[in-house]
């Protein structure tokens, strides 16, 4: 489903290969129209799913917020990391992925 007039969305999406144990992340930025807008992948030495999915989120902000946009959904189909940030748990968990995220959705 694409995004409001005025907002894109982020989806994110992260692969492990288990045998080297190597991950990549990435993410797709679309407009109200769900048209490609931009892209990202970034190779990363995590393991842990939820850490892949927290890193992935939080870059796709950064490259966003570093582009001056501060309208942007973000797709999770994690619920641990929705409920976290929607609850506030995110504020002071020991990941700083996650409280990094919880920081980008609290700004204007």
């Amino acid at each position: 489903m694409a995004p409001e007039r005025g907002w894109l969305k982020l989806n994110t999406n992260g692969v492990v290969s288990i045998p080297n144990g190597s991950a990549s992340i990435g993410g797709v930025f679309r407009d109200h129209c769900a048209r490609w807008i931009s892209g990202f992948t970034i190779q990363t030495g995590e393991k842990s799913v939820f850490k892949i999915e927290t890193k992935t989120i939080f870059e796709g902000l950064k490259i966003i917020w570093d582009s001056d946009f501060r309208q942007i959904e973000v797709k999770c189909g994690n619920a641990l990391i929705v409920e976290a940030i929607l609850t506030g748990g995110a504020a002071n968990n020991k990941m700083s992925n996650l409280r990094l995220i919880y920081q980008f959705s609290n700004c204007n």
